[in-house]
């Protein structure tokens, strides 16, 4: 234990996130020092690896490693308790040796890269605020729950009742697809080739026809996935728990075990309001949200002048939608979908999703459009498209990480260079993200902040809190506003 406590010992883990949580539970007393440690995981996504995982990695020492599903295989048991504690054991061991070769391994490699110098210390320190974060939880108003299981019962059932009008089955893809091509919609093919695509992406351009069918059948599924997804599971729980990690390919944090950052907002794509049934232990939820910052990422690595007048001079009121508006003579709702297209790497294809429609043409010329009014950031784009095409990894992102951008195939056996270059367009952005909202949680936390979730861009402390606004605004080399509210409820 006097080594687990010791600051000044580095402890070195494969996924930390695993082995700090589920310590606790199996040692009494349980201590350890989370100050000075370091996830050969984590280093193995900085250094490239597309794949890490111990066994995927353990050949670059020349060792190997067992992977626990084989392992629970080889006995034909379903739980590693079932297997004799010491053929456990000498996994464990090999794993463990596994892991500081790893170490060592990746040590020199992590020290070439033209990182940040704080880089991996960001890594280390966001750590414990996650495993905090994972085990706070979030309270669960079972009253407004059972509501809105109500309302989506009368939902579901009320579209599956028009849909039987009809003669068929909104949750059977083959007989939706068969309905909505005898009404004259022409729907391409699953990529098996056995059925119409009838997913929510194909319907919601369907629906914006006019046709009723559609709108039965996304109603239906939506409605379903709700109920399915958030509200049976959580009958009968107080609390929700969820578990965040690092082991992302960009860089972002993310939520798994109930993935509490994809729970839908009153204004998210489905347009239903999950997140109002979770409340806060305190009776006030303080939410701190950055501001637009992939497009402030996309000017500051671009340095486009006409993004730089909006931003940094205060060009049409500061409002970037409202000068893409003016630039593309569109209306500003669809402006604002090109904004934010554009830096995840749209292409015609993307933006015809997010735009509900198949004009692929009028998708192009969009962007086009877009390209024109900002071409500095145009230019950008399509270097970070050539240059991860030509080098497999991304330019670098606010921090000096190159994400690694590896070969893509597609169905056919072919090359998907278009794959590559949309991920080549998008990473140093999204990675600058991650790198962003990690050092914002370390602020926060450090300021010791109640922190109880984190979202995309946002962070939400349960508790009526004050926001270390000006750290948080200039822990970048571009600046990072920060708006701030309050609610009995989660937004």
């Amino acid at each position: 234990v006097s080594l687990l406590t010791n600051p000044a010992i580095k402890k070195v883990y494969a996924n930390v996130m695993f082995d700090v949580r589920v310590q606790p539970l199996i040692f009494q007393d349980w201590q350890v020092d989370e100050t000075n440690i370091d996830d050969v995981l984590v280093m193995a996504r900085l250094c490239g690896r597309t794949n890490a995982r111990i066994v995927d990695l353990a050949g670059e020492v020349g060792m190997s490693a067992q992977d626990a599903k084989d392992m629970l295989a080889e006995y034909d048991v379903k739980s590693m308790l079932e297997i004799p504690h010491s053929e456990v054991s000498r996994k464990c061991a090999n794993d463990a040796k596994v892991t500081l070769a790893l170490y060592h391994h990746f040590k020199s490699q992590v020290e070439a890269l033209t990182l940040s110098p704080d880089y991996l210390d960001v890594e280390r320190k966001v750590v414990p605020i996650l495993v905090d974060m994972s085990q706070r939880g979030l309270a669960i108003d079972q009253e407004a729950r059972a509501v809105l299981e109500k309302r989506m019962e009368e939902d579901r059932d009320f579209y599956r009742n028009k849909c039987k009008e009809l003669d068929f089955n909104p949750g059977s893809g083959m007989q939706t697809g068969y309905i909505l091509a005898k009404r004259g919609h022409f729907l391409p093919f699953t990529k098996g080739k056995k059925q119409l695509k009838t997913d929510e992406e194909m319907l919601e351009i369907v629906a914006e026809t006019g046709d009723e069918v559609a709108t039965w059948v996304l109603g239906y599924k939506r409605a379903t996935s709700i109920l399915t997804k958030y509200l049976y599971p959580l009958r009968d729980t107080s609390r929700i728990y969820t578990e965040y990690g690092l082991d992302t390919e960009v860089g972002r944090t993310k939520s798994s075990d109930f993935n509490m950052q994809n729970i839908p907002a009153a204004n998210s794509r489905v347009a239903i309001d999950v997140r109002h049934i979770f409340i806060p232990d305190t009776g006030t939820f303080t939410t701190g949200d950055f501001s637009q910052l992939h497009l402030r990422f996309l000017m500051y690595m671009s340095g486009d002048k006409e993004m730089q007048r909006v931003y940094y001079d205060g060009k049409d009121g500061g409002d970037i939608h409202a000068s893409t508006m003016k630039k593309i003579r569109k209306p500003r709702a669809l402006a604002k979908i090109i904004n934010y297209a554009v830096p995840y790497g749209g292409d015609p294809h993307t933006l015809a999703k997010q735009l509900k429609t198949r004009n692929l043409k009028w998708c192009s010329q969009l962007i086009d459009e877009w390209f024109d009014a900002y071409p500095d950031a145009a230019e950008f784009l399509r270097e970070a498209r050539r240059y991860a095409l030509k080098n497999g990894k991304s330019l670098p992102t606010l921090f000096g990480r190159q994400i690694a951008v590896p070969e893509v195939w597609n169905k056919w056996g072919k090359l998907d260079t278009a794959a590559m270059e949309r991920r080549g367009a998008n990473y140093p952005i999204l990675g600058s993200d991650g790198e962003v909202m990690k050092r914002a949680l370390i602020i926060c936390s450090s300021h010791k902040l109640p922190l109880a979730v984190q979202v995309h861009d946002s962070v939400t402390c349960d508790g009526d809190v004050t926001f270390p606004i000006t750290e948080l605004e200039s822990l970048a080399p571009v600046p990072t506003p920060v708006g701030t509210d309050k609610s009995e409820r989660w937004k």
